[in-house]
């Protein structure tokens, strides 16, 4: 193997039915895929047969890094987990996961990019990796235990510095928003990757490594990584104005300067999740068992003038801080999705307020404390009616006696995929005209939810001029017009409204091809692209002629630390590359086509909720032309043409779906 510098160079594999371990070369995979979900999509693509469900003991359940991971390059600590998902919907299908923390460094540092996981245990086990040294021991002890005990017995064990991820009580129900917890606050979540790990007998991955990452030019590299690290110095692009991290603020994961919102603290916890204290990490979802989330409220004052539709939901209730911390540590213990609460919350409220209020005798009392200890304990164990609601809202209500009505609002909670709304505009967060047809797009042609991967398309609405819980009294409109235009050639990208329709589906696919490359490269999404800069005071922002970053610091980073000199339309393309092999593997295993993605396109009927913009049929399907167009897809049915395949240097791809019948004519 010739010597490689960034990648540690090993891709680990596990049978867990056969006991088997062995291991391949990372180079033949790169730097054609890059890394992280690159590298997974190809070996699913060579490898995850049609058919396979997310339980069967032919389905790979992969662990990943990225170059990036293990070394000084700004926010590089993420990782992914792919592999079938029991949470998607109609079709259980292969998508990802994002985490943040240490592990990834420390697999790296252990000797592998990535680890694949095959077959299933008799009996509970873990694996544990420890430089370069690999064992599948008996995890008897563990089975049943919850996520930050699980981790503190393993550290207790195998040393302090040892990284693990792991599973609750939810992930070996099945549960399927079941998540792979990593430390305090992250986690593998909404794509039930915990409920893959439960399937497969497998508790916890501990990892122990003290070997180094090779860099090819270590003094360019570092001022690279210090560039990096100013330009994002002020947080991620929603705060404008920004400051300093407080005193109390951490980094989630491993090389981020950051420190943008987290803070952990140790508070006392119950009956329910043990007595004494437990660290709680105050960050993004888990908050809002606290403080509530006005967000999730349909329609808006903005709109509700004009508004006379059937869905009308109400704002997520926060319960204090004592109450509220008690609950988000059972919901982390227990290993569930933050998003759950959001989730069931706007549900069984409308379930309320529509003249609902038992489900199969389960009386529904959501703005109650103690409702949401039951019901998580129910759902995490699969008693009574915990049992229907693990399998989420979508298959719950094919199973449940509910009208119509209360299956719509099911489906406004999970539009598309089988996924909580997020950043649509309608079901959760604001986004308006013309970010939310971005982000549409960003759902239409995904396999789950994709905003885990692509929140720097939508960050924008943070600069915007005010509108629905969002935009700045401090920013100029002329500026991030200009700024758009310095990348894709024109502002009207960022026009509101539907003209340009080409140019903004155009700046959609970019956005979108480098959201494959920064999950490969594995780097932060809140931060990458730098499409727009950080500012540290009010008088920086305003004496900047416009807002741009620095689109070409993934290929700054990444040219000095492999020593290959790729550029970033070279990058891009790498990023293009595993968008099309991720489609391939969709319309060969499960029939992806044009048909499937249009099954949201109901939900953009519905007016936005800042500016009340909205699509009917047509003006839907001309902007999905406009995208196939854009990608080099067949507009009837959705799916790469030869010439597409073959220009990303996918011809074995293009053979195979042909061979299969399912290559466009």
């Amino acid at each position: 193997m010739a010597e490689l510098f960034g990648w540690a160079g090993k891709i680990l594999r596990v049978n867990l039915s056969t006991k088997e371990i062995t291991t391949e070369d990372t180079s033949k995979y790169v730097p054609k895929y890059i890394g992280g979900k690159g590298i997974a999509y190809k070996i699913a693509w060579d490898e995850l047969k049609p058919g396979v469900g997310p339980y069967d003991p032919d389905n790979l359940l992969m662990f990943f890094t990225g170059p990036m991971a293990g070394t000084l390059a700004p926010t590089s600590g993420r990782g992914i987990v792919c592999s079938v998902s029991p949470r998607t919907y109609p079709i259980e299908w292969f998508t990802y996961s994002n985490m943040g923390g240490n592990w990834a460094a420390e697999l790296k540092y252990a000797g592998f990019d990535g680890v694949v996981i095959k077959g299933i245990s008799e009996t509970p086990v873990y694996l544990w990796i420890n430089d370069g040294k690999v064992e599948i021991r008996d995890a008897a002890n563990l089975w049943g235990s919850d996520t930050l005990y699980t981790q503190e017995s393993l550290k207790a064990d195998l040393g302090n510095s040892t990284q693990v991820a792991c599973i609750g009580p939810a992930g070996e129900n099945r549960v399927v928003f079941s998540v792979i917890q990593h430390r305090v606050g992250n986690a593998a979540g909404a794509a039930g990757m915990g409920a893959v790990m439960g399937a497969k007998k497998l508790k916890a991955l501990a990892i122990r490594g003290t070997g180094a990452i090779k860099v090819a030019r270590p003094a360019e590299f570092l001022s690279a990584c210090q560039a990096a690290a100013d330009l994002i110095k002020a947080g991620d692009t929603r705060k404008v104005v920004g400051a300093p991290p407080q005193p109390t603020s951490l980094p989630c994961s491993h090389a981020c300067p950051l420190g943008c919102h987290a803070m952990v603290k140790k508070v006392p916890v119950g009956v329910e999740t043990g007595t004494g204290s437990r660290n709680v990490m105050a960050k993004c979802i888990n908050s809002l068992w606290r403080h509530g989330w006005e967000r999730s409220r349909y329609p808006t004052d903005y709109i509700k003038d004009n508004y006379n539709g059937d869905i009308r939901t109400r704002p997520t209730k926060g319960f204090g801080l004592t109450p509220g911390i008690e609950l988000e540590s059972l919901c982390d213990s227990l290993g569930m999705s933050g998003w759950a609460y959001i989730n069931l919350y706007v549900w069984f409220s409308a379930c309320v307020d529509n003249g609902i209020t038992e489900l199969n005798g389960y009386k529904l009392d959501p703005d109650n404390a103690q409702f949401w200890v039951d019901t998580l304990r129910n759902i995490a164990y699969r008693q009574g009616i915990g049992d229907i609601l693990a399998d989420d809202l979508m298959r719950a209500c094919e199973r449940l006696d509910v009208p119509p009505l209360i299956k719509k609002h099911a489906n406004w909670q999970e539009p598309m995929w089988g996924f909580a709304s997020h950043r649509l505009g309608r079901g959760a967060e604001s986004q308006p005209s013309p970010i939310w047809i971005s982000t549409m797009l960003h759902w239409v042609i995904d396999t789950r939810d994709p905003l885990v991967s692509h929140h720097q398309t939508s960050f924008v609405e943070y600069w915007f001029p005010i509108h629905h819980v969002g935009g700045s009294a401090d920013t100029d409109f002329e500026k991030v017009k200009a700024t758009y235009a310095r990348v894709f050639g024109s502002g009207d990208v960022i026009e509101p409204g539907f003209e340009n329709i080409d140019k903004k589906v155009k700046a959609t696919k970019w956005f979108s091809d480098r959201a494959q490359l920064k999950d490969s490269l594995l780097m932060c999404d809140w931060c990458f692209p730098r499409l727009l800069s950080g500012f540290m005071t009010k008088e920086e922002l305003n004496s900047a002629k416009d807002y741009y970053g620095d689109v070409d610091t993934e290929a700054k980073l990444f040219a000095p630390l492999t020593g290959i000199d790729l550029s970033s339309s070279d990058l891009e393309k790498a990023g293009d590359r595993i968008k099309n092999i991720e489609r391939a593997i969709n319309i060969r295993n499960d029939n992806r086509s044009r048909e499937m993605d249009v099954t949201g396109e109901w939900l953009f009927e519905y007016p936005e909720k800042s500016d009340g913009t909205h699509l009917n049929k047509e003006l839907f399907n001309s902007i999905l032309d406009s995208y196939y167009e854009a990608r080099g897809w067949d507009k009837a049915t959705g799916r790469p043409t030869r010439i597409t395949l073959e220009m990303l240097d996918l011809k074995d791809v293009a053979d195979e779906l042909q061979t299969l019948g399912k290559l466009p004519t």
